[in-house]
């Protein structure tokens, strides 16, 4: 890695030297981002709170069907598409100032999922927990003009704290938030972003998963 993509990842060659590729840490960091990941994360949220409070299988699977065709799949697809095409670095989009078209194609697909669960009728839950999304992102976008900050700490803190507040029972809590804690680990691990950027994203993704919930339950 050069040095201008170090910088602009928000770390330092010098002070974070490169992790061993290849060694048991960094593939299993790399199995945790990849699995606790910002676009699959909140897909097993609206699956988990959908059903527990509509208790259909067939309701939550349209639930679930709407949000992946919605959100992740169109930004998967546009994150290949610009790497294919050369335009960003890598499939993580690393680099901060190549996460300026991110945000804000992100938050316009997230406004059009929201609509649509309001038209279905959806659970609040599932309603309140796009909001958190869309109030996450607004304030990673602002964040990223002059800062990078970790998009999976920020939505895998959310998801969790969601999870632990509108869960029946807090049940699904606890797994969720090591689950948050753990994918920070591994953007560290991974030279990904530094601690201060997983801490802001974890603030980020809780703040505004508190913030939702209280202002639409």
């Amino acid at each position: 890695m050069s040095q201008v993509q170090s910088n602009e990842a928000g770390t330092s060659a010098t002070l974070l030297p490169p992790p061993q590729v290849g060694g048991f840490r960094h593939r299993f960091a790399s199995l945790v981002s990849a699995i606790i990941h910002p676009l699959v994360f909140p897909l097993v949220t609206v699956v988990v709170l959908s059903y527990a409070y509509t208790h259909s299988v067939s309701d939550t699977l349209l639930y679930t069907v709407v949000a992946l065709a919605l959100t992740a799949l169109p930004v998967a697809l546009l994150v290949f598409i610009q790497v294919r095409r050369g335009k960003w670095t890598d499939l993580d989009v690393s680099v901060r100032k190549q996460r300026y078209a991110l945000y804000p194609v992100s938050l316009a697909f997230l406004g059009v999922l929201a609509y649509v669960y309001y038209r279905l009728q959806a659970p609040r839950e599932a309603v309140v927990s796009v909001l958190t999304l869309v109030g996450a992102n607004i304030v990673n976008g602002i964040v990223n003009l002059a800062w990078k900050i970790s998009a999976h700490a920020t939505t895998a803190a959310a998801c969790a704290s969601l999870l632990w507040q509108l869960s029946p029972g807090h049940t699904w809590g606890p797994p969720a938030a090591a689950g948050a804690v753990l994918v920070g680990w591994s953007r560290v691990e991974l030279r990904r972003h530094t601690a201060g950027q997983v801490l802001a994203g974890w603030l980020v993704g809780v703040g505004s998963s508190v913030l939702a919930v209280r202002l639409g339950m």
